[in-house]
């Protein structure tokens, strides 16, 4: 399903990395050049520690340079729900994190003036249904009365036209945190900062093995190569394969397709999102979609194929669900679709912590990780410079397989098809 995206399709000019060939020697070697491992790098190097990326394709291959570019405040799960599981106190810090993540993303863009078409105009939640609406509602209240956070405002449905030219949904709320942006152009200047300050970053270098040494140094195997290193950062997140067994079945990766359609006049473009904010709506299986810097529309959602077939058919679904929020848009060329993987936890929620053997990791962003990635990557350089915080709401103290792992793909396809059932016939 890895046909070429829209972000590949428009992305700035990106370096050719070599592949890792012979023995290197770094404080860090880092699995994965993503958002995740590469703030990592970002950050070590920060502080003068000496890092290696190894990519296994080329930089923001994954989901870094695949997702909708929504860099959105908050989990999976309202911060209700994550006050009642773990308390007022942690809900505070997670909320607060949440926040941290989207400044500290415009934090890089502007110091290191990456192009790549950053807006922070916030993000619009549609109502698929009036209940949805009502919860809103309700979240509104308690996040100004136990978060003391007032950045959201409703909108009622027969206001809706203020911020989207559809009938589809029953109103919505806005949280102005929010924000979006090109992530592949995003990934290549995260890396080139980087490599600014002397992280090294090789392409095509795929880690086939891990171990210790005598010197209990971590050595890092590629095809022509190996790393030696003090300390090893795992950022593969739903990208998992067999290099570390219990990092793979501690994370479900989910699929997500896309579609965008040929760039359109802008006065077409900014109708159908009037503010420019990131969307995403609470049906059960989610439309998200926002307008691109370019004065396309971005529109995805979820996504499993089994056969070619199947391909074409979900992103005929895809398209008959973008022309059922905008009906206007029936004719429009469709110009780009793709796909690619979100990582699950079994708590939803991302997980940061260090393996048996001392490996630090970061994964399970949930659709989350336009934000909270690079942030997380922040962390790990933290922890491994002894600087981090024990309190982090986040951490997790031993990573656990998730039971029956091997039969996530057939559990995934009879969720979705629970969801959708429930989209079509309950509130």
């Amino acid at each position: 399903m890895d046909l070429l995206s829209m972000w590949e399709g428009t992305a700035n000019n990106s370096m050719n990395r070599s592949l890792l060939e012979g023995e290197e020697c770094c404080d860090v070697v880092i699995i994965g050049g993503g958002f995740t491992g590469l703030s990592t790098a970002y950050h070590l190097q920060e502080k003068q520690c000496s890092t290696i990326v190894l990519e296994q394709g080329k930089v923001g291959c994954g989901a870094s340079g695949r997702n909708g570019g929504e860099v959105l405040t908050g989990y999976l799960g309202s911060m209700e729900y994550w006050t009642k599981k773990k308390g007022l106190h942690a809900a505070k810090k997670m909320w607060q994190l949440s926040l941290d993540s989207i400044d500290l993303i415009e934090n890089i863009i502007n110091k290191h003036d990456i192009s790549c078409d950053f807006k922070r105009n916030g993000d619009f939640l549609a109502a698929y249904k009036p209940s949805h609406l009502e919860s809103m509602k309700k979240d509104q209240e308690f996040m100004a009365s136990k978060l003391n956070y007032y950045g959201i405002d409703i909108v009622e449905k027969n206001e809706i036209k203020n911020e989207l030219e559809t009938s589809f949904y029953s109103g919505g709320r806005v949280d102005y945190k929010s924000a979006h942006f090109h992530p592949l152009n995003y990934t290549l200047g995260l890396a080139k900062a980087a490599e600014k300050l002397g992280a090294k970053i090789y392409e095509r270098s795929e880690a086939t093995g891990v171990k210790r040494n005598s010197k209990n140094k971590f050595i890092v195997r590629t095809d022509k190569g190996k790393v030696i290193a003090d300390n090893l950062v795992i950022a593969t997140n739903a990208y998992s394969g067999d290099l570390n067994k219990i990092v793979k079945k501690s994370v479900v990766p989910v699929e997500s397709i896309m579609i965008a359609t040929e760039s359109l006049p802008e006065d077409v473009v900014e109708a159908l999102i009037k503010n420019n904010r990131a969307v995403s709506d609470t049906k059960n299986l989610l439309y998200y979609f926002r307008r691109t810097g370019d004065n396309r529309l971005a529109f995805g959602g979820s996504g499993r194929a089994s056969s070619k077939r199947d391909q074409n058919r979900i992103y005929e679904n895809l398209l008959e669900g973008m022309l059922s929020v905008f009906p206007q848009l029936k004719g429009t060329r469709i110009e780009y679709r793709w796909g690619g993987k979100v990582g699950f936890t079994q708590n939803m929620l991302p997980y940061i912590g260090q393996l048996k053997d001392g490996a630090h990791f970061a994964f399970g962003y949930g659709g989350h990780g336009a934000a909270m990635a690079s942030l997380l990557g922040k962390t790990m350089a933290e922890d491994i410079l002894e600087e981090g915080d024990p309190d982090n709401p986040l951490r997790i103290k031993k990573l656990r397989s998730i039971p029956f792992h091997n039969q996530h793909s057939k559990a995934v396809g009879v969720m979705k098809f629970y969801k959708q059932f429930q989209d079509r016939f309950f509130g």
